[in-house]
């Protein structure tokens, strides 16, 4: 009997509609190849491409529309977005090469001219009352409510298609993403390469049109890729991590519109991404806010720790000294807490005197400390003298190790340099005669 309770009261309490479970299948999996596909137009810096091709759209919805007799079917309405997406793309190519025109000021003509001209077509559409045509502008915000089965099959099998080229062309896109010189210079058509991802832009793009529409589409395909850029520095992990970000801002879209009452999908959808964003830009463990705050807060402890060491090894050699004289010789707001600090690691100890006043010293392990940042800062000051860009970007005041940053070989090359040019200076002839002195030599 319980069993028989249980299985009556489940599925209406938890299975949500067969309309959402359709939606959802269909959004996510636009969400999560969208997400893999922008990551290339993230690292190529090709957002605004994407952003172009997206306004683009509505003018091939339009024509297609038109062209199919007033036919409502999405394979013939994307077919068309896509057609225009493409030629929006090709018409910045053109204006690049052919005109002095910045790529910023190319990509404003081609959206919006693109999305003018879309926006025309459409309420010319609308206004003339042509059968079928009621809806069409649901292109701009999307129209996930209307999907049917037949359409997130479609979808699901574009997506599918899409991740599938990038998961087999990923060496030579990853290639051109970061060094296209290099894989110029390697023998790969860069060119073709570089054309071929823009244009898996425009595919996501126009599958993503259902989902959030011609205005919004294009944060599907930028935001899950600057998402998952701020926890990883490694494309194998970049690519998967943004489609499982669009996947969840996807669902999490999706539900939110399913339980709350006329509520878009699509702008929900994006909505969603850009507070994953948000959190991501705040706890990423390493180019999140917070990890870079902890990180100053570190830096500045152990430039105050690494002075205080200094001062205390050059009074160390005169026997123990009081906290006071520590203090007096480093002066700033950070050097007490740098002296409890030192205290709790044992770096510096107390020692007992005959007149029972408090004394400290260097304990062998802050000898240690000591010594390692002296021989830091005389590495560092020779990599300043004879490789100066090395140091740029590199030196904190914290000093770190210039051998964990720069390599031993790297090291050892500046070392080598440093060792030449002094060797030239102590054989390079005596400054040349001035108007004023002596002339030297026989019968002077």
């Amino acid at each position: 009997m319980i069993l028989a309770v249980v299985d009556d009261s489940f599925p209406a309490a938890w299975i949500p509609p067969y309309n959402t479970l359709v939606v959802a299948a269909g959004v996510a999996s636009v969400g999560f190849a969208a997400g893999v596909v922008g990551c290339f137009a993230v690292l190529r810096r090709r957002a605004l491409a994407g952003d172009a091709a997206a306004h683009a759209t509505l003018l091939g919805v339009g024509l297609a529309f038109l062209l199919g007799g007033g036919r409502r079917d999405l394979p013939l309405l994307l077919a068309g977005a896509l057609s225009t997406a493409i030629a929006a793309l090709l018409g910045l190519v053109l204006i690049g090469r052919w005109t002095r025109t910045r790529d910023d000021a190319a990509t404003a003509i081609v959206l919006g001219v693109s999305f003018g001209a879309g926006i025309t077509l459409l309420s010319g559409i609308s206004a003339r009352g042509i059968p079928g045509s009621a809806g069409l502008e649901q292109f701009l915000l999307g129209h996930t409510a209307g999907l049917t089965a037949a359409d997130a099959t479609i979808l699901g099998v574009m997506s599918l298609l899409v991740v599938g080229i990038v998961a087999l062309f990923l060496k030579e896109s990853t290639l051109v993403a970061f060094d296209p010189l290099f894989a110029a210079a390697s023998g790969w058509p860069v060119t073709l390469i570089d054309y071929a991802l823009v244009v898996l832009v425009a595919v996501m793009v126009v599958v993503g049109l259902p989902a959030a529409g011609a205005v919004l589409v294009t944060a599907l395909v930028v935001i899950p890729p600057v998402t998952a850029r701020q926890w990883t520095d490694s494309v194998g992990v970049m690519l998967p991590l943004a489609g499982l970000f669009g996947l969840v801002a996807a669902l999490s879209g999706v539900a939110v519109s399913s339980a709350v009452p006329r509520m878009p999908t699509g702008p929900l959808v994006v909505i969603a991404a850009s507070i994953l964003l948000t959190i991501s830009l705040l706890i990423a463990p390493r180019r999140g806010g917070l990890a870079r705050w902890l990180q100053a807060r570190r830096t500045v402890a152990a430039w105050a720790d690494g002075r205080l060491l200094e001062v205390a090894l050059r009074l160390d050699g005169d026997g123990p000294f009081t906290r006071e004289q520590l203090l007096a010789r480093a002066p700033g707001a950070a050097a007490d807490s740098a002296f409890k600090r030192l205290v709790r690691s044992a770096a510096i100890e107390p020692v007992v005197t005959r007149a029972g006043t408090d004394a400290w010293r260097l304990a062998v392990w802050g000898r240690e400390l000591a010594a390692e940042r002296s021989r830091r800062v005389a590495a560092w000051t020779e990599v300043l003298e004879a490789a100066r860009e090395d140091a740029r970007g590199h030196l904190t005041i914290d000093v770190p190790s210039p051998e964990a940053i720069l390599g031993a070989a790297r090291m050892k090359a500046i070392r080598e340099s440093a060792a030449a040019e002094r060797v030239a200076g102590e054989a390079r002839p005596g400054q040349p005669w001035q108007p004023g002195q002596p002339m030297g030599g026989a019968g002077g």
